[in-house]
């Protein structure tokens, strides 16, 4: 299949690289980096399998306009996204996937639906891997198992579109999951991930500084926006998710996790590289939630009100 990829940080290399190796003819969009893509090739260091890997896709500053795509991936900071508007809007292609967490999802599928020159599915996907570029190298803190996230922005997804798509991972080590509704799960994510976010900028980024009095922190200020969440009709996503931040077994086991996740270099990986080398995505996301939370009022959250106070303003 020949798939075009926008955005080849630690995300998009480590989905190119799965890409490469189904087999797919894969085009990657690059601008920074492109002089050194074309020279060395994707070069992806996979941290927990404790190997680098390296890649020859296609390497073009522009999208060819001359050029039919079965499949174009968008792998970007959640305000980036807007950036690649009239280029997705544009390019020849029929399925097009933004992989990100995006708090404006809606307004990319409208201006996309709006501006295309054919009709086209508009996919939305979340992968669960982290880790940042260190020159011409993007260094992933990703599963043995890398899983996209994916479905239609608020119902399921075309089941043509999703059979495209997994044809064009399938391959070992990548796993696709369908959900119904990807608008929640981003929304749910928040919830998950800024309290972490937020507390890496109190600590100047060294995890190992956190106390367990700061993971209950996290614990209570993610609790409390899963229960502002189902107060305005945002359903837990995956399934059942907010019970890790209540009572019980969910809860313990995913604390101890959390425990020895921050005293290693996995936890820099997923966690503090992610406040360090996105700040502008944080902020920009704090302030779409905050401006949902002024047009959608719901239950109190004062803990997650006062952590994310850490997160810079500019």
């Amino acid at each position: 299949m020949k798939v075009l990829v926008y955005g080849v940080g630690a995300l998009g290399s480590l989905l190119t690289h799965f890409l490469c190796k189904a087999g797919n003819d894969v085009t990657i969009v690059a601008r920074s980096t492109y002089n050194e893509l074309k020279e060395n090739g994707l070069i992806v260091e996979h941290y927990l399998q404790r190997k680098i890997t390296i890649d020859h896709p296609k390497v073009v500053k522009e999208a060819p306009s001359d050029e039919r795509f079965d499949i174009v991936f968008s792998v970007m900071q959640a305000q980036q996204q807007l950036e690649v508007l009239d280029a997705l809007s544009t390019v020849n292609t029929q399925i097009v996937v933004l992989v990100g967490n995006n708090l404006e999802a809606d307004r990319c599928e409208n201006y996309i639906k709006k501006h295309a020159k054919s009709n086209r599915h508009i996919l939305f996907g979340f992968q669960n891997s982290m880790g940042h570029r260190e020159g011409a190298k993007a260094v992933t803190g990703g599963l043995p198992v890398t899983e996209l996230i994916i479905s239609g922005l608020h119902s399921p997804a075309s089941p043509k579109a999703i059979a495209r798509v997994k044809k064009a991972l399938k391959v070992k080590g990548y796993k696709i999951t369908e959900i119904d509704n990807m608008y929640d799960y981003y929304m749910c994510h928040v919830a998950e991930i800024m309290p972490c976010v937020a507390i890496c900028y109190r600590v100047n980024y060294d995890l190992k500084m956190l106390k367990r009095s700061d993971v209950k922190e996290i614990f209570r200020a993610s609790d409390e926006c899963f229960d502002y969440l189902k107060s305005v009709g945002i359903t837990p996503m995956p399934p059942k998710e907010d019970k890790y931040y209540k009572g019980g077994i969910r809860r313990f086991g995913m604390f101890t996790l959390y425990r020895v996740l921050f005293k290693t270099h996995l936890g820099n990986l997923c966690v503090s590289d992610h406040a360090k080398n996105g700040i502008n995505e944080n902020i920009y996301i704090r302030e779409k939630f905050n401006e949902y939370i002024s047009e959608h009022p719901g239950k109190a959250m004062p803990t997650w009100n006062k952590l994310l106070k850490n997160i810079p303003k500019e």
